[in-house]
């Protein structure tokens, strides 16, 4: 029986590898977008809240202080949302990080057995170019005895 052959399966094992770093780069990509909007969205809630204090310190009226509180109000809910995202976004990327050293291992350990398989099908045939070469050998030696 032929042995089978593992190169196939070693190109499937390389292709998951590939796509499980796709996969890491997209989850980073993702992850430095969201904490980059978690940083604009702070710079916004600290300049909404510096300009909130100096009107106050100037006088304002009352519905300008109840605009502003909701401003405030919108912009801690949104950053809460933004910080969510940052810590779901993480964890996607351990997730993918995880997925990618496992297809790593994966594919080493294919790569083992197939040098494995080919060993001993060297050592087979270097067995079997013995065993010719032991053939020939009696039959010249019978030949010699004739």
């Amino acid at each position: 029986m032929k042995p089978f052959k593992l190169q196939v399966v070693l190109d499937h094992r390389q292709r998951l590898v590939d796509q499980a770093r796709q996969h890491l780069a997209k989850a980073l990509q993702d992850e430095t977008n969201a904490v980059d909007a978690v940083t604009e969205c702070r710079q916004n809630l600290d300049q909404v809240a510096q300009e909130y204090e100096q009107r106050q310190q100037q006088g304002m009226l009352a519905h300008e202080f109840m605009l502003y509180e909701n401003q405030l109000n919108h912009q801690r809910e949104r950053l809460e949302r933004l910080e969510e995202q940052v810590v779901m976004a993480r964890q996607h990327t351990l997730t993918c990080r995880k997925a990618l050293e496992e297809a790593g291992r994966e594919k080493k350990l294919l790569e083992k057995v197939k040098e494995k398989q080919q060993r001993a099908e060297i050592k087979e045939q270097k067995r079997r170019e013995m065993a010719e070469i032991d053939e020939i050998a009696i039959m010249f030696r019978d030949e010699d005895e004739s």
